[in-house]
């Protein structure tokens, strides 16, 4: 789980990185990197742990006319300096560089067969191994056959830089958005890579998405596009419901709308009586929304992030999680005081921010919360790239519905359904979190 952005033309290609994954931030606060592509096929690099936001700009300049980045939150390898990406290793006498989002499920035993060559414990050193043993003629027909192996059971967006050229794919499943932008006139186009759009910002125009098996070839003012797989599509609904930004699009749907239309599904379904509708911030505000216009009870902010903690949903230890969470919410007490409230979030992972809210809520004076989700909470683990890995992490795992309304010490509890969720859109998504029924044998 994490973002990753590529960028090739004759702008300041690490610093336009550095922008998009900035852009990204949401995606990943673990590490950061980006490795810069230079004349002779070397590549400069920097990387950081923790926030790309909470870094200094580099000492020095970077140069290089592609370059490509990756904000990390770790499914595969501990967060370190060592783990983080891109990740440089050699072809022949040249270099390469991979940045990769998403997840394969059998990478250790992959790792086994390469034997003691790895520098670190990632999937993404995997796939760079398996490139650089490949039969092919070129670098894409290289590509092209590792893909076509890890396709059948593997969640993957990558972006390589290799040779000045800048190579992005999607697994057939497309479980990961990954998309394409462009400036300038023609002969001087400037391209770029990106999770998700919010990182083209205004800066470039959105072109398309990468294709679910499809691999894309930026080399120089060439671009072509090459069908490795049959596409099977199984979007991830977590991308829509809770990860991706609300600026952004993808699975060409319009996130901010898509939670929104749960918002007012969820008030289709609503009996109880309340005074105020509050989300829990940030990803929850469009539903919080779209269920107050469906009701017309009144909206309010009451709970307010402080500073720049960014997301608990993707800091890896529960100690830490709980930690930023009480430093990150400040609840206004006069919003809340003798009211009863529909408690509105996206989904229920682990719990930790609603452990900490909902005590804080009874607090300020709250007589009665209705919690209400915009998704069954997950009781399956993830792997396909997001970080939910192990069920002993998921709340709902082994609870009901009432268990988890006592736990949570709230007065109601419920949840908008997976078949209500599907209807929004015609898309087939993945749901395996939900359901336990996988798109590929995991084991």
């Amino acid at each position: 789980m994490s973002g990753i952005f590529g960028f090739s033309g004759r702008g300041n290609a690490f610093n336009e990185v550095r922008y998009g994954l900035e852009n990204l931030s949401h995606r990943g606060q673990e590490s950061w990197g980006i490795t810069a592509g230079l004349k002779d096929g070397s590549f400069s690099e920097a990387r950081k742990t923790g926030s790309i936001f909470l870094s200094p700009p580099p000492a020095r300049p970077y140069f290089g006319s592609i370059a490509i980045g990756h904000v990390r939150y770790p499914t595969a390898g501990e967060a370190s300096i060592r783990n983080s990406q891109p990740i440089i290793g050699s072809f022949g006498k040249d270099k390469i560089s991979i940045a990769h989002n998403g997840h394969i499920p059998k990478y250790k035993a992959l790792m086994e067969r390469i034997g003691g060559l790895c520098q670190t414990d990632t999937d993404t050193e995997v796939i760079l191994h398996m490139i650089a043993k490949a039969e092919g003629g070129d670098i894409v027909d290289k590509i092209r056959g590792v893909l076509t192996s890890l396709s059948l059971n593997a969640a993957f967006s990558l972006i390589i830089a290799f040779q000045g050229k800048l190579i992005a794919a999607r697994d057939p499943f497309g479980f990961r958005p990954l998309s394409l932008a462009r400036r300038g006139e023609e002969g001087y186009h400037e391209w770029a890579f990106a999770s998700e759009t919010c990182a083209f910002s205004t800066r470039f125009g959105f072109i398309k998405e990468i294709e679910p098996g499809e691999i894309y070839v930026l080399d120089g003012d060439e671009a072509y596009s090459i069908t490795y797989a049959q596409k099977n599509p199984h979007f991830c609904l977590l991308e829509c419901l809770d990860f991706a930004s609300p600026a952004s699009m993808i699975f060409s749907e319009n996130v901010y709308s898509f939670r929104e239309k749960t918002g007012e599904m969820l008030a289709e379904e609503e009996d109880a009586e309340g005074d105020t509708v509050i989300p829990i911030p940030r990803a929850a505000v469009p539903a919080a929304l779209g269920f107050h216009n469906k009701l017309g009870i009144p909206y309010r902010e009451a709970i307010n992030t402080v500073g720049e903690i960014g997301r608990i949903f993707i800091v890896s230890k529960e100690k830490d999680r709980l930690e930023k969470a009480e430093k990150k919410f400040q609840i206004n007490r006069e919003l809340i005081k003798d009211k009863e409230v529909f408690l509105i979030d996206t989904v229920l992972v682990r719990g930790s921010t609603a452990m900490i809210l909902i005590p804080k809520l009874r607090e300020a004076g709250a007589k009665k919360i209705h919690m209400r989700l915009t998704s069954p909470p997950p009781k399956y683990p993830c792997f396909m790239g997001m970080a939910m890995a192990k069920p002993g992490e998921l709340l709902s795992t082994g609870r009901t519905d009432e268990d988890l309304r006592r736990l949570l010490k709230v007065d109601t509890f419920r949840y908008l359904s997976i078949d209500k969720l599907k209807s929004i859109s015609p898309h087939n998504y993945c749901d395996a979190c939900f359901t336990g029924i996988y798109p590929f044998n995991i084991h």
